[in-house]
């Protein structure tokens, strides 16, 4: 019995040196790492998109594919001749003045979305072109770590007609034909949409949201029956901004780009909500290393508006 309770004891003991055995080899768990990126850099367009990878770890997508998004969403891919000249002016209104105009090191010039996708029209959500919702331009918590811009057909036609500088600039600075809202045009957009994406990382001031919040009109399309003089009323400076804090805030910003600090207090802040977002705004970029006076100075220089006409003149 002895002998029996001894072999019982053997073999446990080899079982469990087996199990433990076994553990110790069982295969660790690898990582996929994602290719390197290759550009091809026999075309302008791949020299353009590997240039702004390497200095600005961003890549510039525009193969439509709807799972980016979701599964029901259609869209029109940008065309390929749309693509260059748009980053160039990209490299104008948002690399180049974020870089001369923030200061150095700060969130928003080290902080750069990794894809910046762009579309030709805008992005429809429910299956079929005819429905669902649509929109041109996205970023945020639903792809934080993307900018989606779309209107590229309609901005690359006016780009390449001839005799169309100032509607081309009428576009840029004041009023995008499309996107809604066309407020502030291209400077408006881009900056409207680079808000969303600061915002995912830095969440806008509490006090901003609850400045006007009861004239918040979350889930409706209430906004669209609103005036500009009863939004401003309300704390708002345009109506758009009325759905939800996120689009105010962004709404702000587009704003700030676009007119004087001046003009807004005379013809903008008709409340005492409005002035107070309008200050939180304000504040909530300069702690992050951005004045948005100064970003706006630098957009409507001479200098950059000869930028954007040589671009112009180069697609004609």
């Amino acid at each position: 019995m002895k002998n029996y309770s001894v072999k019982i004891m053997s073999a446990l003991i080899m079982m469990i040196s087996v199990l433990l055995t076994a553990c110790n080899k069982e295969e660790k768990l690898n990582a996929e790492i994602e290719p390197a990126k290759v550009f091809d850099t026999s075309t302008p367009l791949g020299k353009k998109q590997k240039e702004f990878f390497d200095k600005f770890d961003v890549l510039f997508e525009y193969n439509w594919d709807r799972n980016v998004f979701a599964r029901n969403a259609v869209a029109d891919p940008a065309n390929t001749k749309d693509i260059l000249p748009y980053m160039e002016i990209m490299e104008e209104l948002y690399f180049k003045a974020l870089e001369k105009t923030a200061i150095k090191n700060s969130f928003v010039t080290k902080e750069t979305p990794l894809t910046i996708y762009l579309i030709g029209s805008g992005i429809n959500y429910g299956g079929a072109e005819s429905f669902g919702e649509s929109t041109v331009g996205q970023a945020g918590n639903i792809q934080p770590n993307r900018l989606t811009l779309g209107g590229l057909n309609n901005f690359g036609e006016l780009l390449r007609k001839k005799n169309s500088d100032q509607q081309f600039l009428n576009m840029i600075y004041e009023s995008a034909t499309f996107s809604n809202p066309g407020d502030a045009g291209l400077i408006g957009f881009l900056y409207h949409e680079f808000t969303h994406y600061v915002n995912t990382r830095n969440d806008i001031p509490v006090p901003f949201a609850l400045a006007a919040a009861a004239n918040y009109l979350k889930g409706t399309d209430g906004y669209t029956r609103v005036s500009k003089t009863d939004a401003y009323k309300k704390g708002f400076l345009i109506p758009y901004g009325m759905q939800n804090e996120m689009e105010d805030f962004a709404t702000y910003t587009q704003i700030m780009v676009w007119k004087t600090p001046e003009d807004i207090k005379k013809d903008y802040l008709l409340g005492p909500e409005a002035i107070r977002k309008y200050n939180y705004v304000d504040e909530y970029y300069k702690n992050l290393g951005l004045d948005l006076n100064k970003l706006r100075i630098y957009l409507q220089s001479p200098e950059v508006k000869a930028s954007l006409l040589a671009i112009k003149k180069k697609y004609e």
